[in-house]
């Protein structure tokens, strides 16, 4: 049967001469799939559920980058209806015009960001190394915000993603030896994506690098080199990501939301919340 696949244009985005939209969304089972006449960089922002796009259906979480060139058929798709099972996505849109343009701006980089614009350009997924989180979020702010020289920023932080992508792209195809091998990236996406949904849970290098397959060495080696930092800090940022969502979007006290996230000592979990977000529990819920 023939897909029902609906086109997206530009120019229902790009207003008042900005060719940049940004926007966040919970993704729900309303959107038809869809192609567009622009470039798009999407960052999963909260929550999990499925991407569909082209012929694939991929499971997504938070930290998943994708970059969707123009002419690809996609669709985001939580993974269950209902509150507390929302799907947050960034967006970031711009035309291929744009790209051509940042390439006579940046003429250093004109190369890899030429790579983003050529015709049947496939899409790219990339979990996030450490910087997408919070540069998506500054986009966005940005974005909202218009303020004096809002352009500048937004392409300063557009180029430095589509650098990295463009960097982990050519990582990826030259690859690095056997232990980079296809089983092992996919073994420790596995393994990522157990801690984003057990981060509450008595996790240990051990206990992840057994399910896997991989020694406890090895394991930390690719876990480090995959997610950008070892296992002990990517589980700290993704329970303390958990706990702003809990205290922005609930009334659950504080030691209620310590507890939830895996943290039973409170002194220590006040003192890794103020060292990974620069305020307290208490003032980030009252700052949002």
């Amino acid at each position: 049967m023939k897909r029902n696949v609906d086109r997206m244009l530009g120019s229902s985005y790009f207003d008042d001469g900005l060719p940049i939209y940004v926007n966040r969304v919970a993704e729900n089972f309303d959107l038809s799939e869809h192609t567009h006449d622009f470039i798009e960089l999407t960052y999963i922002g909260e929550g999990s559920g499925v991407h569909y796009i082209g012929e694939e259906s991929l499971r997504v979480s938070q930290g998943d980058v994708f970059f969707i060139p123009v002419g690809t058929s996609h669709v985001f798709r939580p993974s269950a209806p209902g509150r507390g099972r929302e799907l947050i996505v960034y967006n970031c849109l711009f035309p291929t015009t744009y790209v051509e343009q940042l390439e006579t701006f940046f003429p250093d980089a004109a190369e890899m960001l030429a790579f983003f614009r050529e015709p049947q350009r496939s899409w790219l997924r990339l979990r996030d190394p450490g910087e997408f989180r919070e540069g998506f979020k500054e986009l966005f702010r940005e974005y909202a915000a218009r303020l004096p020289g809002c352009e500048a920023v937004l392409t300063a932080m557009i180029v430095r993603m589509l650098v990295t992508l463009h960097r982990h792209s050519q990582s990826e195809s030259l690859g690095s030896g056997p232990t980079d091998a296809p089983l092992s990236r996919s073994s420790i996406e596995q393994a990522v994506r157990d801690i984003e949904e057990r981060y509450a849970d008595n996790l240990t290098v051990k206990e992840l690098a057994a399910q896997v397959g991989l020694g406890e060495r090895q394991f930390s080696r690719l876990f480090a080199q995959r997610t950008g930092m070892n296992f002990s800090a990517f589980l700290q940022n993704t329970r303390v990501e958990a706990a702003c969502t809990l205290l922005s979007s609930s009334h659950r006290s504080i030691p209620e939301i310590a507890a939830a996230v895996g943290y039973s000592d409170m002194k220590f979990f006040y003192r890794l919340f103020k060292r990974k977000t620069g305020e307290t529990p208490l003032g980030y819920r009252k700052s949002r």
